[in-house]
């Protein structure tokens, strides 16, 4: 294989799935390590690819909001994951905060079908499309203007209701995490809601993010990376933060 098609499927495979790690293109292409630095060089040279020590991450921003039926069809099952592992960390009488998006709406499923007590804040609609059948759930939902594109309740009729709230652990969704730019989100009234949700939990804040958010940077920002205890991520994502990321946040693999 020439390096422009070898390179050209590096490219195909960031596009897919956001990140890639030297070791594993190397066996791929049945190249050496050496060779696949060698491609990523050139195509970062080519502003192509952001390098990384053991891999790329592709330059990504994200500018628009996808449309909630888009992205909840993305990776689904590693959604289901994250939302399982998510809800281990939840015990009985917490207050646990959760946002908007699909991988949040997962969540949101997961906590309420996990037969704990606990009271849930959320501005996220979703809530009411997976109803806590063992009724050990308390649900608080923000006011806000309904947004159909991500099925949540924004703005200040949401901002001020969570002023005078305070949990004790949050799940929050994100569109994009990379060590520049930190969390951040397309849509201005989501980031505000999600900011006032993070920096209102005394506790533990997760951030929820399947491996194709890694080093995209959107319109936004919610929180730094210092800001959260730990990132619940699928086995790429947790592979690409262990080998391949300063990120201090505990990498928590579903």
């Amino acid at each position: 294989m020439l390096p422009m098609e070898r390179q050209q499927r590096i490219s195909d495979i960031l596009q897919e799935n956001g990140i890639v790690q030297v070791s594993r293109l190397a066996e791929e292409f049945g190249v050496s390590e050496l060779t696949i630095r060698r491609d990523l060089d050139q195509m970062e040279e080519s502003r192509l690819l952001k390098r990384t020590h053991g891999g790329a991450t592709i330059l990504r921003n994200m500018n628009a909001e996808p449309h909630y039926l888009q992205k909840a069809a993305q990776f689904a099952e590693e959604k289901k994951r994250i939302a399982q592992k998510a809800a281990e960390f939840v015990e009985d009488n917490d207050i646990v905060m959760v946002n908007s998006g699909t991988t949040a709406s997962a969540v949101l499923r997961a906590l309420l079908e996990s037969g704990k007590t606990i009271t849930i804040i959320t501005n996220n609609i979703d809530v009411f499309n997976q109803p806590d059948t063992l009724g050990k759930c308390t649900i608080i939902l923000t006011g806000g203007i309904y947004r159909s594109r991500s099925r949540s309740l924004s703005g200040s009729l949401a901002i001020n209701p969570l002023e005078g709230m305070f949990a004790n652990k949050a799940f929050i969704g994100v569109d994009g995490i990379s060590e520049d730019a930190g969390l951040t989100t397309p849509i201005y009234e989501e980031s505000v809601v999600s900011r006032m949700m993070l920096t209102h939990t005394s506790g533990k804040a997760y951030v929820i993010a399947t491996h194709n958010k890694i080093g995209v940077t959107s319109n936004y920002r919610i929180g730094k990376l210092d800001e959260i205890h730990g990132i619940i991520t699928d086995r790429e994502g947790a592979e690409f933060f262990r080998t391949d990321s300063d990120i201090k946040a505990e990498i928590i693999e579903a």
